[in-house]
């Protein structure tokens, strides 16, 4: 993406680099005399010397720097390292430039930055990465009773699943090109396939303590194939421009990626302004600098990734992309906690890296601590470094004094004197096999409890949740629509929510008749009452909200089954074909609609499902069921 020479770099010096000489800086030359027009048309106003004229000429100045960059995206080429660039459109629209144009002042940053976890977050398969890894992998996990295996054929990397019988033959085998590695390696890498415009898990993860592959997270507790959906607020965090539809179940646009690996705009905004200020000479203008934001802006930079809690609400409107760093976190996507309690505080500590921080004595006591007090994103220390490293950031506060270990004791420990070591020790993650987490609630002692402060963070406009990413100065209370959503997806581990739910879909009932969160919660209240009143209720709202826009697979799934129930299994089949039609790759679709088909006796409907089942879905069982009596009855016709 090397599309531009900027005048001069971030120092202020005259940048020394060829690219005067690059053809793409020619055509900027080249195309410059369309905007010399708008430069003569300046030069008067700022000789004029009122601010607002002036102001006028620098906005002229910047669109006329802009345009140039808007027209020599439609030159670039394809950027190494990188699945697509950002093309002309995009750019225009959002702003966003890619990496490689900040590597042109920002050499040195972008170098170290490209060797961070954040800066290798993610990658295509290539030779070099294939020797970092084992490229051949066998195992067998009884439980789903299926065989899984990793191997590289022709450079590629493929993995299959498979089931066989006993004496060895195949009963299904299911292979897939990996296109993409998800995960710098510090614990593991994932692994993610793609099939038409959908991009899914692959079963198996590469796992760094062990050094082997094993199942992925999640798998132990089901076989999802190769279909387990990459999500929105998963893979926004996890690579630096990806093009997701927000409500396609895992569908992207094409190519899906603007840029792979967490990049410069990520932390600091899109970059299209800043270079064409850069161009017009000014370089430090029209960008985020988290280190010069406030505290509380620059940790929401952070938040967005750090930070999971109990619920993540996109603000209405909003997609993972709208968050400018600089701007508050909370006007796109806010983040709320169940309170804790004495009797049962958290243990989990998973992705909670700003809470953590937030209740250590260090942020407490000093009011100045944040993320970036001990991190720099640009530069990781190796495992060696780190102690020290990290110590040394500890020093910018304290003494040698502050610590009551004797300093003879603590060099003599492995590694010496290694504050993070003691103070924010690391543990095994329960929830994902073979990783280990550092815990930044900094401590005096490993079993030191939760201060005071951590069981009062709630709020009197809002005493039920927590809404971390709620600015501590400002008293704003969550739309009932942000709430209801919040609730939805508390209940999921605390049910005792459920009443609130209900409550805040009844208050938005007369207001937003049409809302498909406020329909999906009437529903889900009406479900309670077990009756033919109550069926009837649910399969209205249901339905309301399938023609209002739902595209959650469970609402048709649970809408179908409710008309079945009512002995309405012919509109049960309608409602799956819409289902499979907005998610073509949801098993239980296709489960239910083989199965409704087989109950109405219409036997060539459901052998036509589960043959487009069995392409997809070739582990499921219930599906190959159906479609072994499908072949049984064709054989049998045949003979």
């Amino acid at each position: 993406m090397d599309y531009a020479c900027p005048a001069r770099q971030a120092d202020g010096k005259q940048a020394k680099s060829g690219c005067q000489q690059n053809g793409v800086w020619a055509r900027v030359r080249f195309m410059s005399k369309w905007v010399l027009p708008i430069g003569i048309l300046i030069c008067p106003l700022v000789l004029l010397g009122r601010s607002r004229w002036r102001a006028m000429a620098r906005g002229l100045g910047l669109m006329g720097g802009a345009f140039l960059l808007l027209m020599c995206l439609s030159f670039q080429s394809k950027a190494p390292g990188t699945s697509a660039v950002a093309d002309q459109s995009s750019a225009a629209t959002t702003g966003y430039v890619g990496s490689k144009a900040c590597s042109q002042c920002h050499a040195s940053i972008y170098e170290s930055f490209s060797r961070t976890d954040m800066g290798r977050s993610m990658s295509e398969i290539s030779p070099d990465l294939l020797k970092k890894i084992p490229i051949s992998a066998t195992i067998f996990d009884p439980k789903l009773n299926r065989h899984f295996e990793t191997f590289v054929r022709d450079n590629n990397l493929f993995q299959s699943e498979f089931e066989t019988t006993v004496d060895g033959k195949d009963i299904f085998r299911d292979t897939r090109k990996i296109e993409w590695i998800i995960g710098s390696g510090a614990n593991g890498r994932g692994a993610i396939v793609k099939q038409e415009d959908y991009l899914f898990e692959a079963p198996l993860s590469f796992y760094a303590k062990p050094h082997r592959w094993a199942l992925s997270p999640g798998y132990e507790f089901g076989d999802y194939g190769f279909n387990r959906p990459i999500l929105p607020g998963c893979i926004s965090c996890h690579s630096g421009q990806p093009r997701v539809v927000l409500d396609g179940n895992g569908r992207f646009q094409n190519p899906p990626f603007a840029e792979l690996a967490i990049g410069c705009e990520n932390c600091h905004g899109p970059g299209l302004s800043h270079v064409a200020a850069a161009h017009m000479g000014d370089p430090g203008g029209s960008i985020a600098n988290p280190a010069k934001l406030s505290p509380w802006l620059a940790d929401n930079i952070c938040m967005s990734c750090h930070q999971t809690g109990d619920a993540r609400v996109l603000q209405a409107g909003k997609t993972y992309r709208d968050f400018r760093p600089g701007t508050e976190l909370d006007d796109t996507l806010s983040i709320f906690l169940v309170p804790f309690s004495r009797e049962s505080a958290p243990k989990d500590d998973l992705l909670e890296h700003y809470l953590s921080m937030r209740l250590s004595k260090c942020y407490l006591k000093s009011g100045r601590l944040g993320c970036i007090s001990c991190h720099d994103p640009h530069v990781q220390p190796s495992q060696q470094e780190a102690p020290a490293y990290f110590r040394g950031k500890c020093m910018a506060c304290h003494t040698e004094k502050s610590c009551a270990v004797p300093l003879a004791l603590r060099q003599h420990k492995t590694p010496p004197d290694d504050c993070a070591g003691c103070h924010m020790p690391k543990r095994d993650v329960t929830v994902i096999s073979h990783s280990v987490l550092t815990n930044h609630r900094i401590v005096a002692q490993a079993e030191e409890p939760f201060p005071e402060v951590a069981f009062h963070m709630t709020t009197p406009q809002l005493p039920d949740l927590v809404q971390l990413s709620a600015n501590p100065a400002k008293k704003n209370v969550p739309s009932p629509l942000t709430l209801l959503q919040a609730y939805s997806q508390v209940i999921l581990s605390h049910p005792e929510y459920r009443p609130r739910y209900w409550a805040v879909a009844e208050q938005l009932k007369a207001s937003q008749p049409d809302n498909v969160q406020v329909l999906e919660a009437l529903a889900d209240e009406a479900l309670q009452n077990k009756n033919a009143e109550g069926s009837a209720r649910v399969i209205q709202y249901l339905q309301d909200a399938i023609l209002h826009g739902a595209t959650n697979p469970a609402d048709f799934e649970e809408l179908a089954q409710l008309l079945v129930a009512a002995n309405r299994r012919a509109e049960a089949v309608i409602v799956l074909r819409q289902g499979i039609q907005l998610d073509p790759y949801d098993a239980e679709l296709y489960r239910l609609s083989t199965k409704i088909y087989v109950a109405l006796n219409k036997m060539h409907e459901a052998c036509d499902v589960a043959a487009k089942g069995m392409q997809k879905f070739p582990q499921d069982d219930a599906i190959r069921g159906v479609m072994s009596r499908c072949q049984a009855a064709s054989g049998g016709m045949g003979k």
